[in-house]
């Protein structure tokens, strides 16, 4: 298996006015192919900031980030936006858009800014066989509102896949969902990982969920613990 994400020696403060909070210390992690992973730790620990970092939506202010070998550096927007092409997000609240359908909303994540198209026919045929995959095919045409909270999280997990990934980044993706659709999600995830050789790093405070992972890292006060 090869490395997919590397992090080394990242720190990270919130500055108001006078007062500076140190929130990450000094984290240094790996995840390759087909592995998945859970952050686990109490909130306010550090765990969404740090997936944050890893996306590229926060400024790295010490340490570095590498996805694939290549650095995440937020002074170079094209190496930046480069190195987020190879990465898929899953967030707790899906954010999908309520006036597509769901075939649609996995669609317009192929359409995004300096990705390359394939043109809109083939662009809607593998959003639906995507859509398949997640057992959602007879949904693809239905408006978001009309799907489930599960059927949603599954949509969204198909966005994440659109582009093909290397790594795709979870935030909290069942604490929104009943226990028994969060183990099915859980199971996908895992499932996705392991056929495709998908890295997922995702996070979660729910004990019941660490069986599906390969490994589960504790942050505690801003370290891994």
């Amino acid at each position: 298996m090869s490395v997919i994400l590397s992090v080394d020696e990242l720190e990270h403060w919130f500055h108001d006015g006078n007062q500076s909070l140190h929130v990450l210390k000094k984290i240094c992690l790996e995840i390759s192919s087909a592995e998945l992973v859970i952050l686990s730790g109490p909130s306010g620990c550090g765990k969404t900031t740090l997936l944050s970092l890893v996306a590229g939506l926060r400024t790295i202010q010490k340490g570095q980030v590498f996805i694939c070998g290549e650095e995440l550096s937020t002074n170079n927007s094209l190496q930046r936006n480069r190195v987020r092409r190879m990465i898929g997000m899953i967030f707790q609240s899906h954010h999908l858009i309520s006036f597509l359908s769901a075939q649609e909303n996995v669609q317009l994540a192929m359409q995004a800014p300096g990705r390359a198209r394939s043109g809109i026919v083939q662009e809607g045929k593998i959003a639906r066989a995507l859509l398949r995959d997640m057992d959602l095919e007879h949904k693809a045409d239905s408006m978001i509102q009309q799907l489930s909270g599960g059927q949603r999280q599954r949509v969204a997990i198909a966005r994440a896949l659109a582009c093909q990934p290397q790594l795709i980044l979870a935030d909290e993706p069942t604490a929104s969902l009943d226990a028994l659709t969060g183990r099915r999600i859980m199971e996908l995830l895992r499932s996705i990982s392991k056929e495709r050789g998908v890295a997922i790093l995702m996070t979660s405070h729910d004990q019941r969920l660490y069986p599906y992972a390969d490994k589960v890292i504790r942050i505690d006060d801003g370290r891994i613990s």
